[in-house]
């Protein structure tokens, strides 16, 4: 704002009295065409009060302009003073005569005016003590715009009283116009911020809602993949289950056992499609779990190397492992997630590298006092890959061009998945390729070391045919003495092949074939054992598990194992507190599932402890 110059305001005076001459008193001492001698030198005197020129300077016109009007009544001036107002040209000051007979007298007109007019400077004028000064406070109240000048007054005293009191009007009406025009920015100013937080809060709530949105089609991403993982596992358990069976049948002819066998390993190529799809989807969603537990690098490596032998065979290939004697022992991770990233590696050393040699190697780039930086490279002598290929190598289902595809095979997906577990592992994966000269592909990743007297866990371990073949044998070997198990599952083909496996380890089966079913069984008959489908009709396993909990009265806890296609951590947590004992994942395994019953009746006093 433009300050405004000492004097842009009009300096209005207003004269209440009902003598003549008073009036004519005050046109002399405040007008400057009336101006005497004697005047004029008040006017210096003001000059060297209060102005800032040297006296030798030349001085014009020293007197200051007044705007004088004059009212011979009381109920005249408060006119006046109204007419002022409603023109937007108030009153500067006012004085008053005392006594104004036969109408008021100053001091109501006084208390009148300040109603009107609360910023006007009032003077009373007077030659008689008519009112105390305590009386007039009474009156008017306590306030620093009134004074009191006695008759009869001399000139300079009028004069400086109009100056002064002119002067602190106007420099109250400035502060007043001045705090006026902030309050007005400040009203602006919380205008625009109520409208900018009005909109800020209609951004949040539309945020809210893409929120809201985003964690139910999160949710609802969860429970499709649950669903599919379901349905496609519980096929395939019907396909792998009954591949087992022809596979190690006696009775199934040579000239049969080798198609038995294609359908075995087209089974578990299928399961390891889906398997990788899975993995990628549950990445997206969140559902991806990290354990942190101790484990051998050894024995990691050696089974990454079992894993690989039928692909040794296929592939042509030659298989080197260099393991850097540096390396602790013992390491802390996610052993499962680590073997994985490592076979897709090797997976695809062995696909794009045939007719030669793959290397396994795993460094300790560094070790510190209570961790280890891991490089686990594998190289490789195959094709090799163009820098355009590198740029988009771990984008999901990506394939260096479709003849790769149809060559070679696969999804696309395994690297993609590399890369996902590399930054859930706060890892990398860094890779250098030739064109024609193979490639090397190196995971880095920091592990922390695990307590001196910690011991490792066992890497679960993939059996190969001839293992897996013994391991079969041996469990439809397998004799548990007629106990007696109820198995529930609404598919028919999974009831068939379950009950087959489980009479051939000489076990009593009973079918139901969904939760409610179950639930009555087990209510009206004693089981050693019960096997429950979690995606059921009617009642579905976990619903069934928590009814049977409850009508349970025997005093003895049946072990109930869940059956599912479903492998998400959240579902075996629902498990565990619906009251299941174990855990088995779809498709069932036969040599697996003899193993869990086997923990299972080695004691009917102390259940043994879950594996899940």
């Amino acid at each position: 704002m433009t300050e405004r110059p000492p004097d842009s305001l009009p300096r209005r005076i207003l004269v209440i009295d009902d003598t003549e001459s008073i009036h004519s008193d005050f046109e002399k001492v405040l007008s400057p065409s009336s101006a005497s001698e004697s005047e004029r030198a008040l006017e210096e005197l003001d000059r060297l009060m209060f102005d800032e020129q040297e006296s030798g300077q030349q001085v014009g016109n020293l007197q200051i302009q007044f705007d004088i009007a004059h009212a011979y009544q009381g109920k005249e001036g408060l006119e006046k003073v109204k007419e002022a107002i409603d023109a937007e040209a108030p009153y500067s000051v006012a004085f008053v005569d005392m006594r104004m007979p036969p109408g008021w007298d100053g001091l109501k007109t006084v208390e009148e005016i300040s109603k009107r007019d609360p910023h006007i400077q009032l003077v009373i004028c007077s030659a008689y003590s008519d009112y105390s000064w305590r009386q007039i406070i009474e009156r008017v109240g306590h306030t620093d715009r009134l004074l009191i000048l006695k008759k009869p007054f001399d000139q300079a005293e009028v004069y400086q009283l109009a100056v002064a009191l002119s002067e602190k009007w106007q420099t109250e009406q400035r502060t007043r116009e001045l705090l006026n025009e902030l309050e007005n920015k400040v009203a602006r100013r919380t205008s625009q911020l109520t409208k900018a937080n009005k909109s800020l809060n209609s951004l949040n709530a539309e945020l809210q809602v893409a929120v809201d949105e985003a964690r139910a089609a999160e949710r609802a991403k969860g429970r499709f993949l649950a669903t599919m993982s379901h349905e496609i596992r519980t096929t395939l358990n019907g396909i792998i289950g009954a591949s087992h069976m022809l596979n190690h049948s006696s009775s199934l002819p040579e000239s049969d056992k080798e198609f038995a066998g294609i359908i075995q390993k087209s089974g578990d190529a299928l399961m390891i499609i889906i398997n990788d799809i899975l993995d990628y989807s549950k990445y997206e969603s969140g559902q991806l779990e990290l354990e942190q537990t101790p484990f051998s690098l050894k024995d990691l490596a050696k089974e990454c190397t079992n894993l690989m032998d039928t692909s040794l065979a296929n592939h042509n290939i030659t298989l080197e492992v260099e393991f850097d004697p540096k390396l602790p022992q013992l390491v802390v991770g996610d052993p499962a997630r680590i073997r994985q990233v490592v076979l897709n590696l090797l997976n695809n050393a062995f696909k794009f590298g045939r007719d030669g040699t793959v290397t396994l190697a795993i460094k300790a780039e560094s070790v510190k006092n209570d961790s280890v930086v891991l490089r686990i490279e594998i190289r490789d002598q195959g094709i090799g890959m163009t820098p355009d290929t590198l740029e988009r190598l771990f984008s999901a289902f990506m394939q260096a061009d479709s003849s790769t595809t149809r060559e070679y095979g696969g999804t696309g997906l395994g690297l993609a998945i590399c890369k996902l577990l590399a930054d859930a592992m706060a890892a990398r994966i860094d890779v250098s390729s030739e064109l024609g000269e193979g490639s090397v592909f190196a995971f880095i990743l920091e592990l922390a070391l695990p307590e001196e007297d910690a011991k490792p866990a066992d890497i679960v371990k993939t059996e190969n045919m001839m293992e897996e073949a013994a391991s079969v044998r041996k469990a439809v070997d397998q004799d548990f003495g007629n106990r007696r198990i109820l198995l529930a599952d609404d598919n028919a083909i999974n009831r068939k092949l379950g009950k087959r496996f489980l009479q051939q380890m000489k076990l009593d089966v009973t079918l139901a074939c969904n939760g409610k079913q179950a639930v009555e069984l087990a209510s009206e008959q004693c089981f050693d054992l019960i096997l429950m489908d979690l995606q059921m009709p009617e009642l579905d396993g976990i619903t069934a598990t928590q009814r049977i909990r409850e009508i349970n009265t025997a005093g003895k806890t049946i072990p109930i194992v869940a059956l599912t296609a479903n492998a998400f951590a959240e579902v075996r947590e629902q498990c565990k507190e619906a009251g299941m004992n174990d855990f088995l994942t779809k498709p069932l395994r036969v040599n697996e599932l003899a193993s869990t019953l086997e923990r299972w009746f080695a004691t009917s006093e102390s259940p043994p402890k879950s594996t899940s």
